[in-house]
């Protein structure tokens, strides 16, 4: 985890830090390069989103951090209506104006916090998407999302998260900086038992926890053989891939 999310666990909640997500930073979001980057990248990213968060044709699904909307505009085509949360101002007016542009009637975007959904009346969403967003946000944060998220959801409402996975050779390289950095964006970069826990101290059952590959070239070969195995298969899993399923309190 970053120096914020430490900071965090001491201080409280880190609040949005809107120096990180400028317009060049939406503008720069999904580049393309032939490796790092390439086409397959995000549509596996839309793939695997898709399944943690399963839509359904009579969902109303929330998705917390949003941005620009590119994975709302997703899950625009397999859903009943979609409320896009940023808590960016840049971001909602790019999302508004691409959901204008393609005259979509079944989304909405919306400025707020992704900790505090109290514009959102018990148990109004059908699931949540949580994508690429949990790495973003500090421990304190990500707790309280999680219990808004429990609130908002029916029992049985799915939360569907997609994240980095923290023992990614990746990300550790990232972590101690060598070759690589990490996006300054990445505060909380977490272990998939991490997840599970934090989860299920929420009122959440897991539903789901696979993982996926990377996107590199030839890479993705390698990790694809070596990520079944045993005590070293955690170090090839790129993505974190899991489904919660909101428990029924008790009676």
């Amino acid at each position: 985890m970053g120096r914020d999310s430490r900071r965090a666990r001491e201080n409280g909640p880190v609040a949005f830090e809107e120096k990180h997500y400028g317009r060049v930073y939406f503008e720069g979001l999904h580049p393309h390069h032939w490796f790092r980057n390439p086409p397959r990248k995000y549509a596996e990213r839309n793939r695997d989103a898709l399944r943690v968060v399963a839509p359904r044709p009579s969902d109303r699904i929330l998705e917390l951090g949003s941005a620009r909307g590119d994975f709302t505009f997703c899950l625009a085509e397999k859903a009943r209506e979609v409320v896009g949360l940023d808590a960016s101002e840049i971001a909602l007016e790019m999302a508004e104006a691409e959901r204008a542009r393609r005259g979509l009637a079944n989304i909405c975007f919306v400025k707020g916090d992704v900790a505090d959904l109290k514009a959102f009346g018990n148990a109004s969403f059908d699931a949540i998407a949580a994508i690429d967003l949990v790495e973003h946000v500090d421990d304190p944060t990500l707790g309280a999302m999680l219990r808004e998220c429990r609130r908002v959801l029916p029992p049985g409402g799915r939360l569907g998260v997609y994240t980095p996975d923290r023992a990614h050779w990746v990300e550790r390289l990232k972590a101690h900086d060598l070759v690589l950095r990490q996006f300054p964006e990445h505060i909380a970069v977490r272990h998939a038992g991490d997840y599970e826990r934090l989860v299920s101290e929420a009122g959440f059952a897991i539903d789901l926890l696979d993982w996926s590959v990377s996107p590199f070239p030839v890479v993705r070969w390698i990790e694809r053989a070596l990520a079944p195995l045993p005590l070293v298969g955690a170090t090839f899993r790129y993505r974190i891939l899991l489904r919660a399923v909101a428990v029924a309190s008790p009676a």
